[in-house]
């Protein structure tokens, strides 16, 4: 199993659209990636830090997860463009 893990930092200025990313960007992401080998996708939230009370260092962690090597990388050259270009409509983070 190969997961691809996509970090989204929460640095000063940032900002990220939850509503868009669920409604919008993952369906996207569900979209295109099952036809070429993604299993499954799973998204962390960042509500907090270490320790206690302190921001959390990311606005999302998406972790991709898929077979092999060779379903990852026919995933990317099938569908990174159009995933990347999405990015502005929810975030500025880098």
């Amino acid at each position: 199993m190969i997961r691809l893990s996509v970090l989204y930092p929460a640095t000063a200025g940032t900002t990220f659209n939850w509503d868009y990313y669920q409604n919008q960007h993952l369906g996207l992401v569900r979209k295109l990636l099952p036809a070429h080998g993604m299993v499954r996708a799973e998204v962390d939230r960042g509500v907090g830090g270490f320790p206690p009370g302190t921001p959390a260092p990311y606005h999302a962690i998406a972790h991709l997860f898929f077979a092999n090597m060779e379903d990852l990388q026919r995933a990317l050259d099938a569908s990174a463009a159009a995933l990347m270009a999405d990015i502005p409509n929810y975030t500025n983070s880098q």
